[in-house]
């Protein structure tokens, strides 16, 4: 029998859970009560200084989006013949606030604040530091981000000592490479705006099939294992964007065995809320979501 769900947070747990004999992660300076701002503050059209007009600010249109608003990861009880899998019971359910540009401001979990997590920007979105809802001195994660808000530089405070990773995209926003201390750990080939391989050790490729439905709501279903990152972490936007359309098959090219995927969807906004994964035709584990349509300010 299918036990209770689980939560797929490996690395966020891990960092819940640093041991006492490793420094304290960096303690990040806050500022003094009443000057703090809070980037779902204002309009953020930039504050241009100088001889520049009015004209030079950037220029935003609304539109509407389907966001996640709640992520849920469940697991199932493996057979007793598997046991380097463990037996994993329970759920957890974060519920995702955005700012009015589609920004990540926080996951929470209600009546747990060592599993929720706030995100807190600079004025101009260029740097982020992740903090756990427990404890908001202590930054966990420090990212740098591009021009178009995707992380290029994540530091790994729960690490002794800190990690570091860095990460290229393509114009389209997909990661193409995630490197960590100047060595390319994984590369991804993109093919029609999909996730086609990405590589373990430079010779293991896995590859992807997809259907001709669109991926509504970016669910990261296809992502490297090998980039240093959760599954919770891509589906932040942060870390670039899933394919355009669902995939249905993963294999590493070198084996037999596959993983292949089914989904619901939302009635309303056709947002995917169930991800189902079988491997090796065995039902493996489910990632469950809730999504709604948003309005949020883009450049033009």
């Amino acid at each position: 029998m299918k036990k209770l769900f689980y939560v797929l947070m490996a690395s966020l747990v891990v960092a819940g859970m640093v041991s006492c004999n490793k420094p304290a992660p960096t303690v990040k300076e806050k500022p003094d009560e009443g000057t703090e701002q809070k980037p779902d503050g204002g309009d953020n059209t930039g504050d241009n200084t100088g001889d520049n007009s009015g004209d030079d600010k950037p220029q935003y249109e609304e539109v509407e989006v389907i966001l996640k608003t709640a992520y849920i990861e469940a697991i199932c009880d493996w057979p007793e013949e598997n046991d380097w899998k463990a037996t994993r019971v329970g759920e957890t359910r974060w519920d995702i606030t955005y700012d009015e540009y589609g920004h990540i401001l926080s996951a929470l979990v209600k009546g747990d604040k060592e599993k929720g997590y706030e995100f807190d920007y600079n004025d101009d979105f260029t740097q982020c530091d992740v903090n756990r809802e427990s404890d908001k001195d202590i930054v966990i994660y420090s990212l740098k981000l591009n021009d178009k808000g995707l992380c290029t530089e994540f530091t790994d405070n729960t690490e002794d000592p800190a990690r570091v990773w860095t990460y290229t995209y393509d114009a389209d926003g997909f990661q193409l490479t995630a490197s960590r201390d100047g060595e390319v750990k994984t590369q991804y080939a993109i093919q029609n705006k999909n996730i086609f391989t990405w590589s373990r050790d430079g010779s293991r490729f896995k590859e992807h099939k997809y259907s001709t439905k669109d991926n509504v709501a970016d669910i990261h279903t296809s992502y490297s294992e090998d980039a240093g990152l959760s599954r919770f972490l891509y589906e932040t936007g942060l870390f670039g964007r899933s394919s355009e359309k669902e995939c249905t098959e993963a294999k590493w090219q070198d084996r037999d065995s596959k993983a292949t995927f089914e989904y619901e969807y939302d009635e309303a906004t056709g947002g995917i809320v169930r991800e189902v994964k079988y491997y090796a035709g065995d039902y493996d584990f489910d990632v469950n979501f809730e999504v709604a349509k948003k309005t949020i300010k883009v450049k033009k």
